[in-house]
């Protein structure tokens, strides 16, 4: 358990980690103090004449009333102030010894403060749980053991009574306090639970239902269009998992995950070439991948800007188990080498950045093929191990 920080300030005002039970804990508390003080004057008053030193006996139930009236006016529940209280107890339980009857004094039958030993006993177990109120409760039993000088049964009694009066009003503090935290968490969480049900109708509303209408229209568009359709249809899918209740750590270790390869090219490929691709979803990590499907779509816009007006491309994907190869093929007019070292020269870095560039830094590389009658073959090459 956390420790308690002070519950009252001097001015008496409770801070808002008091729970209901360790607040009906303290009232009882300054209820019992008073009333147990009137038992003790009561009961001292009632075996007077058998007292050893009356005038002294009344002296010190004197200054645990006086202690008793300026806790009552002046509440605190810091742990000093509980201690010093625990401090005039013990003295009085001590002073029995030698002011009280013979009985009380030698046998341990009672204790000059009577029941009032037990209340700083469990103001101490409030403050301090359990283990406080032991070890209260311990010090009374110590003081009641030293008075009469001998374990006789009434006076062991009377400490281990003690000593389960502070286990006891601890351990429900605890309990008490233990349970207001798990009160509060399961607030937080309903109020979080509503914000977010709020903010998914609000996100549902708006932009979840423009991310669909953008992903059927640029699918139905084709084209440029379509690839721009299939952005936005991944994308609506992450934020419906997120409005949905997925917590953010799993979906950001979902979407840092292995990705399905030929899913990412469908998608850049979408209105532009045909994809052939395994039955079997082909996983890379997502950066491998992200940086494969851009020098897919580096080729493709190659294709657009040189192949011609008809010329029509394919993807095609091949996982050899040890290597990932993506082939980009058209049926254009054809490209040579020496037209690819001079764009190169020229600054235009399509081929040399974008493809084999990026190909070479995941330990791959990308090569060239040039059929006879036209039509251009790009195939590029990586190792599953070196991604």
């Amino acid at each position: 358990m956390p420790p308690l920080s002070p519950s009252r300030a001097p001015g008496g005002v409770g801070t808002p980690d008091d729970s209901l039970v360790v607040s009906a804990l303290w009232r009882a508390i300054r209820v019992l103090r008073p009333l147990t003080l009137v038992y003790a004057v009561w009961a001292a008053w009632t075996r007077r004449d058998e007292m050893q030193q009356p005038t002294a006996a009344f002296a010190i139930l004197g200054v645990l009333a006086v202690w008793t009236i300026v806790a009552l006016v002046w509440e605190r529940r810091e742990l000093w102030w509980h201690v010093v209280e625990l401090g005039l107890a013990a003295g009085a339980v001590v002073a029995t010894r030698w002011v009280d009857t013979p009985d009380a004094a030698f046998r341990g039958t009672t204790t000059l403060p009577g029941v009032w030993q037990a209340v700083p006993v469990a103001s101490i177990g409030i403050v301090k749980g359990w283990r406080g109120g032991l070890a209260a409760g311990g010090i009374i039993a110590l003081a009641t053991v030293a008075s009469t000088r001998s374990v006789e049964v009434a006076a062991v009694s009377n400490g281990l009574l003690v000593l389960l009066v502070g286990g006891t009003v601890g351990y429900c503090a605890d309990l008490a306090r233990a349970e207001q935290v798990e009160l509060s968490r399961a607030l937080a969480q309903e109020a979080e639970d509503v914000e977010r049900d709020r903010l998914a109708r609000t996100v549902h509303d708006g932009v979840l239902q423009a991310l669909a209408f953008i992903h059927r229209r640029g699918i139905d568009a084709g084209g440029e269009a379509a690839r721009l359709g299939a952005m936005a249809g991944e994308q609506e899918q992450r934020l419906r998992a997120l409005v949905s209740g997925v917590p953010v750590d799993e979906l950001e270790k979902t979407l840092g995950g292995p990705v399905d390869l030929s899913q990412y090219l469908r998608q850049a490929s979408a209105g532009m070439a045909d994809l052939v691709a395994p039955a079997d979803p082909v996983y890379l990590p997502r950066r491998p991948a992200n940086e494969l499907v851009a020098a897919v779509e580096a080729a493709l816009d190659n294709v657009r800007k040189h192949a011609g007006r008809d010329a029509h491309a394919w993807v095609l994907v091949d996982d050899a188990g040890d290597d990932i190869v993506v082939t980009v093929r058209d049926n254009g007019v054809g490209v040579s080498e020496d037209r690819i070292v001079e764009a190169g020269s020229r600054g235009r870095l399509g081929v040399s950045a974008s493809i084999r560039g990026r190909l070479e830094e995941l330990g791959g590389s990308a090569r060239y093929l040039y059929g006879p009658g036209g039509g251009t073959t790009v195939e590029m090459w990586i190792p599953k191990r070196g991604a």
